[in-house]
């Protein structure tokens, strides 16, 4: 059963119409006029409203905007004589399902009456539908806020002292993704760098992170050499993911920042960048190792150089979604361009350097980000 109200300032309309309607069981009311029919339609709810176009000084325009006013969903049917089929036209513009043209032919009315009202019910169950869709997205979204400032509570804390400083920058592509770093200082001799990218964006990569973090950080702070890391690493990601597709790339270097004597290790990841400053050189620092969670491997499968460093040297490790980003062109930043990009703020102290990379880098893409972003810059002073 259906509400519905008829608005006709003729007697025998009016009757005629909530005749067939009562008969095909809606309850119907009726209005004699315009102002009447908005005094009703201020007090109820109707499926349907049918209202002639001309009544005097509140016509069917007026009952329409009322109607829609009241509640979006109500369907309204608008009667005219073959003289005002225009304003019809109009009053259908603004949102009428249909008009019907006096003489009122019965069974085309029939039809328009059920086709409004089966569009009626139609929409009720799309914006049920859609305020599901809404509350389940603002669901998502409260959660993706809580696993953004869960993820912000594990990065680590920049350094800067007088011997040597390590900022960093992270830009998830969502807010929350595999991107992860762990600095630690052991206050005497070491500071190991770490960096990973979990394969994959969003919920699933950061979980991955998150429980990563802790088996990360319990290595490093054994103060393993970074081979060692990569292998007991890989060994519990096999052990703790095989079968889920999860993998990861990572570089691990341990840094002594008396000697300058730097031993890394990596896994499938872009190359470490090491700035000399004594000739303004760039060197590559090359992963030497299959990237993490593939396959268990035997720990001395797992290689680590040495290289020495010198004061206000600087290492930049990061991963490769500094790298993809792309111009408008749709040109890839890659390794050189991420060079060129450092050359012009080198000299610069780690933190401001990472702003100025990050900016350079955004000013490249035109804002436009597509993977997860994660930049290290350590500099020994």
């Amino acid at each position: 059963m259906s509400e519905i109200l008829i608005v006709d300032d003729e007697h025998p309309i009016r009757v005629l119409l909530q005749e067939i309607l009562r008969k095909a069981s809606h309850n119907v009311i009726t209005a004699i006029n315009g102002q009447e029919a908005i005094d009703i339609i201020q007090q109820n709810d109707f499926d349907l409203v049918i209202s002639d176009m001309h009544m005097g000084r509140l016509g069917g325009i007026d009952v329409l905007h009322a109607a829609k006013e009241k509640n979006k969903l109500t369907e309204v049917v608008i009667l005219t004589g073959f003289g005002s089929i225009s304003a019809a036209v109009e009053a259908m513009q603004l949102g009428a399902f249909v008009y019907l043209t006096k003489p009122i032919d019965i069974q085309e009315f029939r039809l328009k009456i059920q086709q409004a009202l089966e569009r009626k019910d139609l929409r009720q169950q799309v914006e049920v539908k859609e305020r599901e869709i809404r509350e389940q997205r603002e669901l998502i979204q409260q959660d993706l806020q809580l696993a953004e400032q869960i993820q912000k509570s594990i990065l680590p804390t920049q350094i800067c002292n007088k011997k040597f400083d390590v900022a960093i920058r992270h830009s998830p592509m969502i807010g929350v993704g595999g991107d992860f770093s762990d600095i630690y200082y052991n206050d005497e001799s070491d500071v190991y760098l770490t960096i990973v990218d979990v394969t994959g964006h969003g919920i699933a990569a950061a979980l991955l992170v998150n429980r990563i973090c802790m088996e990360i950080r319990r290595l490093v702070r054994e103060q393993l050499e970074p081979a060692s890391i990569l292998y007991y690493l890989n060994d519990f990601i096999v052990d703790s993911f095989e079968g889920t597709g999860m993998f990861l790339t990572m570089f691990s270097c341990a840094l002594n920042i008396n000697t300058g004597s730097l031993r890394y290790a990596g896994a499938a990841h872009p190359p470490v960048l090491l700035w000399r400053k004594e000739d303004n050189r760039f060197e590559y620092l090359e992963a030497q190792n299959q990237i993490i969670g593939f396959e268990k491997m035997q720990h001395n499968m797992f290689k680590q150089n040495a290289t020495v460093i010198e004061v206000e040297d600087k290492l930049f490790l990061y991963t490769d979604g500094l790298l993809e980003i792309e111009n408008r062109k749709r040109q890839p930043l890659g390794v050189e361009g991420f060079i060129d990009l450092l050359r012009s703020g080198v000299f610069l102290a780690a933190d401001e350097l990472s702003d100025h990379i990050l900016d350079g880098m955004k000013a490249f893409a035109h804002g436009i980000q597509r993977d997860d972003v994660y930049l290290m810059v350590c500099g020994l002073k």
